[in-house]
């Protein structure tokens, strides 16, 4: 009976996902009345799918960028580019990578001994927990991240079990890097666990699995003019105006949006690790020590927060450690963890009712029209700080001034005099391209911005909520001539917004 009770765990957990995500699908369609994606980025990803298609690593013809922070997405939005079926291909994948992400991690809690009760708790909670639905629900290649990891993860405790390395390690080992950097620190924990229980020679070819496809991608971007890293990697790993301190950043994880819960899953990582219990299990006690090296690695490299996308596989490989170790941990703190799985659960329900369902309403009115008012202009190149619809939608080439897509601006931005950008370095940027407009939040660009910029618009909306960089987009003629053609595109464009968009003309020629 227990045993057929456990067998259905993988199902009610990839159901509660499943639920998870139609649901917030259909309250962000209710709100925006229209489906969007709550991220300009997954356009961004699209749009580097299509350049690849037409021949250009980037999102402009002919100019290699690397403006996707994951080799693997965007070969997997290959397909039908530039059409209606290819903006779909980010839902479907992240659909079937959560289906697979919530039965693989149902099935470990099958194999970790809980009670039925604990069980089926478990198998319902653990995917709000872990906040899959909303990870999944981004359209963003970290639910297929956490895939990876959690196949890792299930090779993993085979391994331990039996001594066998299977097709699950490996693949998982090389695959979770090459859909997200951060996936190196775990796949190496376990090749450094195979080398502590005395399998070298296997320890050394995983390894090597693992950092082989990463260099050879980092070779393939230096051959086409770029940095080794991504540039929308580097972008953000060192903020505003870059630099790179472990100690500042996990000040910053913890802080931020999303950082208690960080935090607390740390924490519980760490006394799982060092319970009494745990140590006396071999296995339970190597899995969990390559979690925490992970975990560790995440909270000092990585980052935390924007929707909660950044920390999804970490919650998911500790919450794979809490699933293994809570039946071997004594009452209180048993009830503590699941406490903890509770109010883990309840917040990413609120977070997401309360900035989730409302955003891709806003990415809506506000980076569609973007895109929008583009069209009324084919052919001419935009300026502007979000790339996403602009640069999928390619009504004329996109200067990316935050530097996802971009060297020069992203140098420009992080690396002027004294840590700070130079005044009109934008503004230089924008002259040497030949962009004669530009769309931007005012407080991204700064001293950025150019004297002779003419504003000529606001974008704003009305009753604004959700995550945006910004509620209003400021629209700039950056050539004075093209002032009144820019005109004549706003003039056109602001009667056929959608309800709750308003665009707004500044400084009308009379």
């Amino acid at each position: 009976m227990m045993q057929a009770s456990a067998s259905r765990l993988p199902a009610i957990c990839a159901l509660s996902a499943a639920g998870g995500f139609l649901l917030w699908q259909a309250l962000s369609y209710d709100r925006a009345g229209v489906f969007e994606y709550p991220l300009d980025d997954v356009y961004i990803h699209l749009a580097m799918a299509r350049g690849i298609a037409e021949g250009t690593y980037g999102i402009n013809p002919g100019e290699p960028a690397s403006a996707a922070s994951s080799v693997l997405y965007p070969l997997l939005l290959l397909p039908f580019p530039g059409t209606a079926l290819q903006r779909l291909l980010p839902l479907f994948w992240n659909f079937a990578g959560l289906i697979a992400l919530a039965w693989l991690f149902g099935a470990l809690i099958a194999r970790s001994g809980a009670s039925r009760g604990l069980g089926i708790f478990l198998a319902l909670v653990a995917p709000f927990a872990l906040n899959m639905p909303g990870v999944a629900a981004l359209g963003m290649e970290h639910t297929l991240h956490a895939l990876a990891v959690m196949i890792l993860l299930t090779g993993f405790w085979r391994y331990l079990s039996t001594d066998k390395i299977g097709l699950a390690l490996v693949a998982g080992a090389v695959l979770s890097p090459l859909f997200r950097f951060e996936g190196l620190a775990l796949s190496l924990a376990v090749a450094g666990v195979l080398a502590l229980r005395g399998r070298i020679r296997a320890a050394i070819a995983l390894g090597l699995a693992v950092i082989v496809p990463v260099a050879l991608f980092a070779l393939f971007l230096m051959s086409q003019g770029l940095d080794p890293l991504p540039s929308s990697v580097l972008a953000k790993i060192g903020g505003k105006y870059g630099g790179f301190d472990p100690f500042l950043r996990l000040y910053a994880n913890v802080l931020g949006n999303g950082g208690y819960v960080a935090a607390s899953a740390y924490v519980l990582a760490l006394i799982a690790l060092l319970h009494p219990a745990v140590r006396k299990d071999n296995r339970l006690s190597m899995f969990a020590m390559a979690v925490w090296l992970a975990a560790t690695a995440h909270m000092l490299v990585g980052q935390v927060g924007w929707l909660g996308r950044y920390e999804h596989y970490y919650l998911v490989m500790i919450g794979a450690v809490l699933v293994m170790a809570l039946p071997r941990f004594g009452a209180v703190l048993r009830w503590m963890t699941v406490a903890a799985l509770l109010v883990g659960a309840g917040y990413h329900a609120v977070s997401a009712w309360n900035d989730y369902i409302w955003t891709a309403r806003s990415v809506h009115l506000q980076q569609r029209q973007m895109a929008r008012l583009a069209e009324l202009m084919p052919g001419e190149e935009a300026a502007v700080n979000d790339i996403g619809w602009m640069a999928w939608q390619r009504s004329g080439p996109v200067l990316d001034l935050w530097g996802l897509a971009s060297a020069e601006t992203r140098r420009a931005r992080t690396q002027g005099p004294g840590g700070l950008p130079a005044p009109e370095w934008a503004a230089e940027i924008v002259a040497r391209h030949g962009a004669r407009y530009a769309m931007i939040y005012d407080d991204w660009i700064g001293d950025g911005i150019g004297s002779q910029w003419r504003l000529v618009a606001k974008l704003r909306m009305i009753n604004p909520q959700g995550q945006l960089g910004g509620y209003q987009v400021s629209i700039y003629a950056t050539d004075p001539g093209f002032e009144p053609a820019l005109r004549d595109a706003v003039r056109k464009l602001a009667p056929d917004l959608p309800k709750d968009a308003e665009l707004t003309e500044v400084g009308a020629i009379e």
